[in-house]
């Protein structure tokens, strides 16, 4: 009987002990946002819906996979907005290309992650027809950059007696 009692409470704590061990844990949410188009108003409205989701589902972390040559800088600035007043840290992973609009994106990010061969950069204004746009814009996409870089904050270092500021993000 005592055998019989010693099975049966093996058997019971064998299959209960699955229902209170580490599935029943959540585990932390990490939301991807892929971007591997160019830079419109239907990826504005996928990466703002993907925010507002990853915000319903508590998400610890948001991850934009990224490969893209550009693509229109309204939408482009929209979305890096979304990423500098986000509550939930942004990473970008770039697969390939982050060039144009997708490195103005990539550079509001928390972290810049990149696949060996992968490129950032080439912000270059272009008008429609795909011509240089003039000085001026140039100079506002550059101060655009410059600020998101900045807004990432600086530290105070302390030694001995010289006290520097160190950007995070060197603007």
């Amino acid at each position: 009987m005592a055998k019989l009692r010693c099975w049966c409470t093996v058997l019971l704590v064998g299959f209960l002990l699955p229902l209170f061990g580490q599935d029943t844990i959540p585990k932390p949410v990490i939301y991807k946002i892929d971007i591997k188009k160019e830079i419109g108003s239907t990826t504005w409205l996928y990466t703002k819906y993907g925010f507002e989701e990853a915000q319903s589902l508590k998400a610890k972390a948001i991850l934009i996979h990224m490969n893209t040559y550009g693509g229109q800088v309204v939408f482009a600035d929209s979305i890096r907005t979304k990423i500098l007043n986000s509550p939930i840290p942004v990473y970008v992973f770039i697969d390939n290309n982050a060039a144009s609009a997708g490195a103005l994106i990539s550079i509001a990010c928390d972290s810049i992650f990149m696949r060996p061969g992968g490129s950032i950069g080439a912000a270059t204004v272009v008008g429609q027809s795909g011509e240089q746009m003039p000085d001026k814009y140039q100079s506002y996409m550059r101060a655009t950059i410059r600020a998101t870089a900045e807004a990432h904050g600086k530290d105070t270092v302390i030694n001995g007696t010289d006290t520097t500021l160190v950007w995070f993000r060197e603007p």
